[in-house]
């Protein structure tokens, strides 16, 4: 196996370890090549051959852990995560 595959299913792995134990309701994600869409945040991102950064987005929600708070939110903790490209996830609330 390539270890960018070993890699994406490390990730895989972990994210839906701490995503499935950690989340306030069924929010949907979506992968997302470079950007965050306005009016979404992003709760991993990873290096990917041909899309650098890869963002895995969703619409904010009270009590998700993201790595960006967007305009219009704001958190009320912290928690070191690798998830994060500055090692960070926030606990949104609605500002």
């Amino acid at each position: 196996m390539k270890p960018s595959k070993v890699l994406g299913v490390v990730f895989a792995a972990v994210f839906a370890a701490t995503t499935l134990s950690t989340q306030a309701s069924a929010a949907e994600y979506r992968w997302s090549c470079r950007t965050v869409p306005a009016g979404y945040t992003y709760v991993m991102v990873r290096a990917d051959v041909g899309c650098e950064p890869l963002y895995y987005v969703t619409l904010p929600e009270p009590g998700l852990w993201a790595c960006r708070v967007p305009a219009g939110w704001t958190y009320t903790a912290t928690r070191a995560s690798s998830n994060c490209w500055w090692n960070d996830q926030y606990l949104l609330a609605k500002a």
